[in-house]
């Protein structure tokens, strides 16, 4: 066991996994999540379609369950590059279910954030999302930038929110009512920005640390940044894991907290928007092993058929279920 990170203020401790991979093995299970595709779909359409295609094709062997996009879809928030990315993520349709969030290059003209209009509802389409079995709903019928999903894992039940960029405090308690509807299940969250790369929550009042691309410092109108998400929802509840994209830099973060439940969360940030050709095809996996508490996570790219062997690409973490 090592310390992912030497410059990790909170280290943690992985495991190293090999260069090989083929799923989790008979009685694990998959979520594949597929951040900051905006270069994709602005310049190499035929990146995010590799992505979508390898997820589709081995759908079966890794037991798929859903794939998570973490927002900024698109750069510019175009008609273009929405039709790209629709045509990309229909060769899921039917396959495996998937959850989106707009990222702040999603919203606004020429995706400049400023206010939240976005094209994203005219070319995705919610009733093939709705149409899935594990679709919960939507804090707006017909729109899918807030959207909550039910399904298990590992025999646990699970509740998915999939929340805006810079959640409205209305959204959230929106998903405050939802995590008291459903007591019995554990919670995970997506949204495009929450985790900065320091493994610390963006908190716009922590002026001891960077807080480059908060989404307080957006034109976005009545934002919440991670802290304030994790005070106003995440802590509240049984919440299991976090995950965003959005963070330049190394584009890796993860921090372990324990909610008021008891729980521990595992936060994650995952982006490679900054690599060559705008992500070079990169994708994060995470395998849920047939002990149902192993959690493998990967960073792989269809592209190279390879993976990331970085500490901080690379390794693995443990859910504190409670006894049953």
């Amino acid at each position: 066991m090592t310390s992912v990170c030497q410059r990790r203020t909170s280290p943690i401790n992985i495991t190293r996994l090999g260069s090989g991979g083929g799923g989790p093995g008979p009685g694990g299970a998959t979520l594949v999540l597929l951040p900051d595709t905006q270069v994709y779909s602005l310049l190499y359409p035929g990146l995010l379609h590799a992505q979508t295609g390898w997820v589709a094709t081995h759908a079966k062997k890794w037991n798929i369950l859903y794939v998570l996009h973490l927002g900024d879809i698109t750069n510019n928030n175009t008609h273009d590059e929405w039709q790209h990315a629709a045509d990309a993520l229909s060769l899921l349709d039917g396959v495996v279910p998937y959850a989106v969030v707009p990222g702040n290059h999603d919203y606004g003209p020429s995706g400049d954030a400023s206010e939240r209009t976005t094209l994203m509802n005219d070319y995705l389409s919610y009733s093939t999302v709705a149409a899935w079995p594990t679709f919960g709903g939507a804090y707006q019928e017909g729109r899918l930038d807030n959207t909550y999903h039910l399904f298990t894992i590992a025999r646990r039940k699970i509740i998915l929110l999939a929340l805006e960029w810079g959640p409205r405090d209305e959204v959230i308690a929106w998903a405050n009512r939802l995590m008291e509807m459903y007591p019995d299940r554990y919670g995970i969250l997506i949204t495009h920005a929450y985790l900065n790369n320091n493994d610390r929550r963006y908190d716009w009042k922590d002026t001891d640390h960077p807080q480059d691309f908060n989404p307080h410092f957006y034109a976005t109108p009545g934002v919440n940044d991670g802290e304030e998400l994790w005070q106003k929802l995440v802590r509240k509840h049984k919440f299991v894991m976090v995950i965003n994209g959005h963070v330049l830099g190394d584009g890796t973060g993860y921090l372990a907290s324990k909610t008021d439940t008891g729980l521990i969360c595992h936060q994650i940030l995952a982006n490679y928007q900054f690599r060559h050709l705008g992500g070079e095809g990169y994708l994060r996996l995470l395998e849920i092993q047939p002990d149902g508490k192993t959690v493998k996570v990967s960073t792989y790219s269809p592209l190279y058929d390879s993976y990331l062997p970085d500490a901080d690409q690379s390794y693995s973490f443990t859910f504190d279920w409670p006894a049953e």
